[in-house]
């Protein structure tokens, strides 16, 4: 059980062999959008391929959802989808890999044909892909910029409903 109360995913993984959750951030940004589709993520069993997306702990204690980049004999080098550094991870801190996801309301296995060529198109050009991703975190600035600007100017709002402070 963690601090606040609430059960580690590794625990649930451990105990029932799977867990469903809802990650959020944009490092996996194209094939995960931040909160926006379920995640289905099975126990690790023996070793991971290049192009799995596998669930693990950082030494922080946070746990991160990353693309595998590089099978090494100790670990991996992982990065998520939308960044372009590598990240070394033990064999023992890696827990879970992803079996499938929900997009737009139907489940896609990492199995499946069609994804795995997604995967393939997304990483087989590099400059191709950074372009995407800079395209792509422009413009989500873009869009959030009148509500980061309010915050600037008026600090944060106070809810109505119980007079506590709340994000705009």
């Amino acid at each position: 059980m963690m601090e606040n109360g609430q059960t580690d995913i590794t625990e649930v993984i451990a105990e029932k062999g799977s867990a469903a959750f809802v990650p959020r951030g944009n490092s996996m940004w194209p094939t995960l959008k931040n909160r926006g589709q379920s995640v289905i993520i099975g126990k690790k069993e023996g070793k991971l391929n290049v192009f799995d997306v596998a669930l693990y702990k950082r030494d922080n204690g946070g746990n991160v959802l990353h693309r595998i980049m590089k099978v090494e004999d100790d670990g991996y080098l992982f990065c998520g989808d939308s960044q372009f550094s590598l990240e070394k991870v033990a064999e023992e801190k890696v827990f879970g890999v992803m079996l499938g996801f929900y997009r737009k309301g139907k489940y896609i296995s990492c199995e499946d044909e069609e994804y795995k060529k997604e995967v393939r198109e997304l990483f087989s050009d590099e400059k191709k892909r950074k372009k995407r991703v800079k395209r792509f975190f422009f413009f989500n600035n873009l869009k959030t910029l009148p509500k980061r600007a309010l915050r600037k100017l008026f600090g944060k709002k106070e809810d109505k409903n119980d007079g506590s402070e709340s994000d705009m």
